[in-house]
This record gives structure tokens, sequence and C-alpha cells, in this order.
């Protein structure tokens, strides 16, 4: 239990630092989603990678996709955290 308190405090700062980078806004997940989309698009009927390479540009952009709505879930579209309330400005 010691050895597992003494992990904790010492990534607490990691885990508060990695709570800012993830407050993500309305604007942010909307800008990240066109790009990633307009890259797929790209990816899909441009011939700029050998097969094998737009078979992993799709993977990761599908996976940058992915990321950006799970953090986007859990925000109101002003950043704070979902569990507050959302009060439109």
């Amino acid at each position: 239990m010691i050895r597992e308190l003494r992990i904790w405090w010492r990534l607490r700062p990691l885990v508060d630092e990695f709570k800012e980078l993830t407050k993500m806004r309305f604007s942010v997940n909307v800008a990240i989603q066109m790009l990633a989309l307009v890259a797929q698009g790209i990816n899909a009927t441009q011939d700029l990678l050998p097969g094998r390479g737009k078979f992993w540009a799709m993977v990761v952009l599908s996976a940058v996709q992915g990321v950006t709505a799970v953090l986007a879930h859990f925000a109101n579209p002003d950043g704070t955290p979902a569990e507050a309330p959302y009060i439109k400005k």
C-alpha cells in the first residue's frame, strides 16, 4: 500500500497536467475532426502513399479522431468538465 501511495504521489503532477490538456473546447474539437476528415479524404482519393502506407495513415487518422471524440465527450462546449453544468453565455 505504501508503494502505491509513493507511485501516486510521484505521478500526481502528471495526472493534473493531463487533466489540463484534456480540456477541449468545441472549436478545437471541430477543427481537429475537420482536418482529419480532409486528410482521410485525401488519403483515400490520392496516390500519395503506397498501399500499406495508406492503411496505416487511415489507422492513425482514425485513432486521432477517436481520441478527440472521447476527450470532447467528457467536456462542455466551453472546455469545462462535463460533470459541471453548462451555462451558455
